[in-house]
């Protein structure tokens, strides 16, 4: 059966609660109405809703698409409290940061590959967003992150909304920041590695100094906070090639914890003991390819990498002690 869209101008006498609009002109119950929230039915002025008691005033358009036949039953998740709208629509793979009729921005949870590789993955990210938009919308790929790296990804919804995307990416405008834990103590504050990127029949990559043989990178990093034995550095790309990071990184002799392909020998830590990357995908901001606004989003430090650096701030403390 096909979907019901229903679109609203919010007047003055209504301004308040969405939940109680949509209410209003769907006729569903309180309960139906965070479940719809949580299944990407609502919007306001195009920006998803997955809090049910989001505010609205006068002049707002609010979106409902919904299936009149399902019950959108309110999950497990929406029954915790104190959380960020964010969190509350999410599965075990990523959840929704924004979402309009063009394109989504996913936080993607670390263990789970972008895209199927030769060996043709049935489970992926791409086929987990495409399953949550549903009405025949294929998620396109507008760039990836590796399997084990956490953070934010933007998918497509149209042909010619991700070859915009990627355009962005060609002429190196979208804003990409990640967080690193790597091993050691950087010296620089800052500074920038710029390399050709050469692909081994490994598939691994490495650097080589002739530009005809690899792609060319540029990665700039700067200290967050040197720990114990470990250094939290912010990277800003400027390409985006494949494992750019951790190349450069571990070439530099400050491999990403973690990381099991490029130095294990100095990448692995006690403190540590997760198989994930200690990599996470930050900050994305990239201009809208139709409205062109500015979109910028964030994603906060994991808990992962907060554990971590605890205790590598309690160790740092401990060493100071000792020393002093």
């Amino acid at each position: 059966m096909p979907l019901e869209h229903k679109t609203h101008t919010v007047t003055a006498n209504e301004a308040g609660r969405v939940d109680l609009i949509v209410k209003a002109i769907t006729g569903r119950s309180r309960s139906q109405l965070r479940g719809m929230c949580m299944n990407g039915c609502l919007s306001i002025n195009g920006r998803a809703v997955t809090e049910p008691s989001t505010a609205v005033k006068e002049g707002d358009v609010v979106d409902v698409k919904y299936d009149p036949q399902r019950k959108y039953r309110e999950t497990w998740l929406g029954k915790f409290q104190g959380k960020s709208p964010q969190d509350k629509f999410q599965c075990k793979t990523f959840s929704v940061v924004f979402e309009d009729d063009y394109l989504i921005v996913v936080d993607k949870q670390a263990g789970i590959l972008t895209v199927p590789t030769e060996n043709q993955e049935s489970r992926t990210l791409v086929d987990e967003v495409t399953r949550y938009l549903g009405d025949h919308t294929r998620a396109l790929v507008v760039h990836r992150l590796d399997r084990e790296t956490s953070g934010l990804l933007v998918f497509a919804k149209q042909s010619q909304i991700a070859g915009a995307l990627q355009d962005q990416l060609r002429l190196r405008a979208p804003d990409r920041v990640y967080l690193a834990l790597v091993a050691g103590l950087m010296k620089e504050e800052a500074g920038q590695y710029e390399s050709y990127l050469a692909t081994s029949k490994r598939l691994s990559r490495y650097s080589v100094e002739n530009p005809d043989g690899g792609e060319h990178a540029i990665t700039h990093f700067a200290v967050d906070e040197r720990l114990a034995d470990t250094t939290l550095v912010r990277v800003k790309l400027d390409t985006g090639r494949r494992n750019q990071i951790r190349v450069h990184l571990a070439e530099a002799d400050h491999p990403i914890i973690g990381d099991r392909r490029y130095r294990p020998n100095l990448s692995k830590h006690p403190d540590w003991p997760h198989t994930r990357l200690a990599l996470h995908a930050h900050i994305l901001g990239f201009q809208h390819p139709v409205t062109g606004e500015d979109l910028r989003f964030v994603s906060e430090m994991p808990r992962t990498f907060q554990t971590f650096v605890k205790l590598q701030r309690r160790a740092a403390r401990e060493l100071s002690e000792k020393t002093d």
